[in-house]
């Protein structure tokens, strides 16, 4: 049964139906998503998004925001994308912070969508009061994705080295955050 967590002006924010894992490997089996994200395989396959899905079918600990939104066009239920919030990878992590990540379908670039969703879960992530800063990295030369953290209220916090195992990317990336009073004067005034 699909859960619906947010809706936005286009777009419904969502779990993942098992039907649509021919759809989610048709949107990540393409170079141009898949280079940017650090730890997805590619070439994408039905295998790769099988063991995605049994992960999300994992129960989450009580009071955890999902770890996956998947994100549909409102008018149709189409998959077009993800969002995902999950614990910072890495040594140099803390505690009260959470990582936001995410992809869109290339034939959904360049409209505002990702914005609209990653906006919409920034406000899920701090509905935990634990939680007191959401994180992104991004590749240095990620432009599209540096504009979606700018536009939402994610400050660039500068060049980190990435301190995880990446399946490829650069070693060094730009940390972005946004604290839990920064959200409140944005969002909630």
């Amino acid at each position: 049964m699909t859960e619906i967590f947010a809706e936005t002006a286009r777009l419904i924010l969502r779990t993942l139906d098992w039907e649509e894992l021919p759809r989610l490997v048709q949107l990540l089996d393409v170079w141009d998503v898949a280079r940017w994200l650090a730890v997805l395989p590619y070439p994408y396959t039905r295998k790769d998004a099988e063991s995605f899905y049994a992960e999300l079918e994992e129960p989450a600990e009580p009071g955890n925001p999902p770890q996956f939104f998947a994100v549909a066009t409102k008018t149709d239920n189409l998959l077009i994308g993800g969002v995902g919030l999950h614990a910072p990878r890495g040594t140099t992590a803390e505690d009260h912070e959470m990582e936001i990540g995410y992809w869109l379908g290339k034939d959904f670039w360049g409209q505002g969508f990702m914005s609209e969703a990653v906006r919409s879960v920034v406000s899920c992530g701090f509905t935990h009061p634990e939680i007191q800063a959401l994180i992104a990295t991004t590749a240095v030369n990620n432009k599209a994705s540096q504009n979606v953290l700018q536009k939402i209220g994610l400050k660039n916090m500068g060049l980190i080295e990435r301190d995880y195992p990446a399946l490829r990317g650069d070693d060094h990336v730009l940390k972005w955050q946004m604290t839990r009073p920064e959200w409140q004067r944005a969002y909630c005034s």
